[in-house]
């Protein structure tokens, strides 16, 4: 395991899937599964040892309005995209995946890959995390 706590948002459209995904990769880092709804809507400190954030991609644009930067997600070191058979998103939810694809933190896996192959994913991000920690937010 990588030394450094990872900040995670799991994103995608069924929620009882991303949920599930979001609490076992919170489990294996020892991180809090925090929701969108309480990081962005109720502004819950984000955890200065790392976190896991799902949330659906519509959530994400709504809180963002008009155009404007992502908030906290925004420093995630890797957002994993849970996608569904032949759909990549639309309207707001395509906008928030192209938004972390601009930013090369985006990687998307079938709803059904193995927890290991998002685990490979985030280790990776980590090892290459150049920067300090952002500020808490918010």
């Amino acid at each position: 395991m990588v030394a450094a706590a990872p900040r995670v948002v799991v994103i995608g459209v069924s929620a009882g899937g991303r949920i599930a995904r979001a609490a076992r990769l919170a489990a294996h880092y020892r991180v809090p599964r925090l929701t969108a709804v309480d990081v962005l809507i109720r502004r819950q400190p984000l955890p200065a040892g790392g976190y896991v954030i799902d949330g659906a991609p519509q959530l994400l644009d709504r809180v963002a309005r008009f155009g404007g930067p992502l908030p906290a997600p925004a420093t995630a070191d890797l957002v994993v995209h849970l996608r569904e058979t032949g759909q990549d998103g639309t309207g707001d939810a395509l906008r928030v995946i192209r938004y972390y694809e601009a930013r090369g933190v985006l990687v998307g896996f079938r709803p059904d890959a193995p927890d290991a192959e998002i685990i490979v994913a985030i280790d990776a991000a980590l090892r290459g995390r150049t920067a300090p920690d952002p500020p808490r937010w918010p």
